[in-house]
């Protein structure tokens, strides 16, 4: 397939072989056309973690889709961050189920595939992907809250902050895994981030079934409802 109709990629969906077959299909591929991906699905209902069942996978496959029956807005951070976004494997993630959660997908740089409709709910990234092209986001260094050198933190445990790092100006991925509402306050490492602290400000774009437009001083005090969050310019 690859040598006659010139594929890319590779779909998998909750296979039986081993690891064997994978390093069998990969080299292939590769010898074919170099840095050709495979792209691997799973789901909740045939194992307990696809990432512990897969995880002898993973040095073959380019990008994981594990989210058919997740409850996105029941997942701990831990949950989110192992189980589904593919990161600590250095691979990147999907998300599937009734659409995911478009506010705490961006805490791992993840959203639906386009197009998509799941549990009957019509599924659109692009308003993501728009700001994501607008600021360049490729060029940014991606800073998530489980490191342990973040340039911005909240004063709550339930409320975490991924930075996508540019100079002079950064992309701030707030999420509340809580099921309460919170009001926090937000810290800074100024000198990481490369932004004079006294004219720094947040504006949040507008962005459709995400957010509204807000500009705010760097110091305020910001609500996240229950499981969502917001996207700020911080600059």
């Amino acid at each position: 397939m690859v040598k006659n109709i010139d594929i890319d990629e590779l779909y998998l969906d909750d296979v039986a072989f081993d690891r064997r077959i994978l390093q069998r299909m990969k080299r292939a591929m590769n010898t074919v056309k170099p840095d050709c991906f495979i792209d691997l699905h799973s789901n909740t209902g045939f194992s307990r973690g696809p990432a512990i069942q897969y995880a002898e996978f993973f040095p073959y496959v380019d990008k994981l889709w594990f989210g058919e029956s997740f409850l996105y807005n029941k997942m701990t951070p831990e949950n989110w961050l192992i189980e589904v976004s593919g990161i600590p494997y250095g691979l990147m993630g999907d998300m599937l189920h009734a659409g995911g959660n478009r506010w705490l997908g961006m805490q791992y740089g993840m959203t639906v595939r386009q197009p998509w409709m799941t549990e009957g709910i019509v599924v659109d990234p692009r308003p993501i992907w728009k700001i994501w092209d607008e600021f360049d986001i490729q060029k940014s260094k991606m800073i998530g809250f489980w490191e342990t050198n973040t340039p911005v933190k909240t004063n709550n445990n339930n409320v975490k902050i991924t930075t996508y790092l540019k100079s002079g100006i950064s992309l701030i991925s707030i999420g509340n895994y809580d099921d309460e509402a919170k009001e926090i306050t937000l810290n800074y490492d100024w000198r990481q981030l490369g932004i004079d602290s006294q004219k720094a400000k947040l504006i949040a774009p507008e962005i459709k079934g995400f957010q509204s437009a807000v500009e705010l001083p760097s110091k305020s005090v910001i609500k996240i409802e229950p499981r969502k969050g917001w996207l700020f310019y911080l600059k």
